[in-house]
């Protein structure tokens, strides 16, 4: 199973996989946007992913992420969400 990670960063927000910054973002928003493009296009090939937003409720996030990578985040068994330490 992949795991893309969105964490809080000094200057702003990235996309973790394991230990390894994918890349940074101005926003939480286009962090999870690109998050969820991403686990959509491993999705295609048939593995599972799993995208996780750190210090987010659930009712903090957007009821729906608009664009092409909106699918796989809104379905409830593919995301989760962690409180920081």
């Amino acid at each position: 199973m992949f795991t893309f990670k969105v964490v809080k960063e000094q200057h702003g927000w990235a996309i973790r996989m394991d230990e390894r910054m994918i890349t940074p973002f101005w926003s939480r928003e286009l962090a999870v946007r690109e998050a969820s493009s991403l686990a959509d296009a491993i999705r295609r090939h048939g593995e599972c992913v799993e995208v996780i937003v750190e210090g987010v409720a659930p009712n903090e996030l957007p009821s729906k992420i608009e664009g092409p990578s909106s699918a796989g985040l809104n379905a409830p068994s593919l995301r989760r969400w962690q409180n920081p330490q």
